[in-house]
Order: C-alpha cells, then sequence, then structure tokens
C-alpha cells in the first residue's frame, strides 16, 4: 500500500510540473495575442480620431489636409490589413480559448500538488482522486495540437524551474529561462 501510495505522490508532483508547464505555455499565447489585439485597437482609434480632428481643425487649408492624409493613410492601411489577419486567424476566438485553458491547467496544478502533499489514508480512495484528476488532465491536454515542441520544451524548462527539480537529460536545475541545448528542457 506504501509504495502505491509513493508512486500516485510522484505522479502528482509530475502531473503538477506538466500542468505548470502548460499553463505557462498558454499565457505565453496569451501575451503574444494581446499584443497584437491592442495595438490594432489603439491604431483603430487613433487614426480616425487624429484625422477627424484635422478635418474639423484645418479643413480650409488644402496643404495641411493633403499632408495629414498622406501621413495618416499608410498608417491606416496597415492598420486594417492587420486588423483583418487577426479576425481571419481567429484571435478573440484563440484567446479566449487560451485564457481558458491557462486557467484549467493552472487550477489543476494546484489539485495535483494537494493530492501530492497530502495524501489520503485509503490508498483505493487516494487512486481514485489520483485517477479522476488525471482524467481531467488528460481531456484538457486533447486541445493541445497547437502546442509546438520547442514550447513544450520551454514549459518543461518553467515546470523544473519552478519546482526547483533536475532534468532528467541535462542533470541540472535550470535557473532561468534561457534556452540551452538540452533536447528535454531547451532548445526553444
Amino acid at each position: 500500500m506504501e509504495d502505491l501510495t509513493s508512486k500516485i505522490r510522484i505522479d502528482c508532483w509530475n502531473n503538477a510540473l506538466d500542468c505548470l508547464g502548460f499553463s505557462y505555455i498558454y499565457s505565453k499565447k496569451i501575451s503574444k495575442i494581446e499584443v497584437w489585439l491592442r495595438w490594432s485597437k489603439a491604431l483603430g482609434l487613433i487614426i480616425p480620431v487624429a484625422l477627424g480632428g484635422m478635418v474639423s481643425t484645418y479643413y480650409t487649408n488644402k496643404e495641411i489636409m493633403d499632408w495629414a492624409l498622406l501621413i495618416a493613410s499608410p498608417i491606416a492601411i496597415a492598420q486594417l490589413i492587420v486588423s483583418s489577419y487577426l479576425i481571419a486567424v481567429g484571435s478573440d476566438e484563440k484567446l479566449t480559448s487560451y485564457m481558458g485553458k491557462s486557467a484549467e491547467y493552472s487550477l489543476l496544478r494546484g489539485e495535483f500538488e494537494q493530492l501530492a502533499k497530502y495524501p489520503i489514508a485509503n490508498s483505493d480512495e487516494y487512486k481514485h482522486k489520483f485517477e479522476i484528476l488525471s482524467e481531467r488532465a488528460s481531456g484538457i491536454g486533447k486541445g493541445n495540437y497547437e502546442v509546438t515542441d520547442p514550447e513544450k520544451r520551454m514549459g518543461m524548462r518553467y515546470g523544473l524551474r519552478e519546482f526547483n527539480r533536475e532534468c532528467v537529460q541535462c542533470k541540472t536545475v535550470p535557473y532561468s529561462m534561457k534556452a540551452t541545448e538540452c533536447d528535454v528542457c531547451g532548445n526553444f
């Protein structure tokens, strides 16, 4: 019975590390999308307001109007292209999906940690709770097809760093997120 409990505790810590890594990966994806969405929204607001201000202020001065249109037009076209691209690739939907996955993995990490820290005396009940959490993690993981191998290695490095654990391949404990040549916790 003690061996089963020990094995489940080890598996709980490993799953907590994995969940932390995936939560980190999705938070990075969220950050990238948010930057583009912010720029798109800012330019979509600034250009029309600035152009409207110029028109209402200098509508009688043709030379200033020509310069204003000359400067604003390329920026407006760039903003239109970026906004169209973001809409076409479904950035809002991806952002929502990534936020949900990041939150779910974060929650699961906490639950795996709790199960690892405070094992239940009844080993059958302990195993059952572990299986339920593992099934939830498996269900969330089915949608991880957008996560690349370099991103997985980055998530592994983050998890190893946070849990202060040694990488199984390079035998070092990562203290930074600087990529190394390791094929388990680097090369990202």
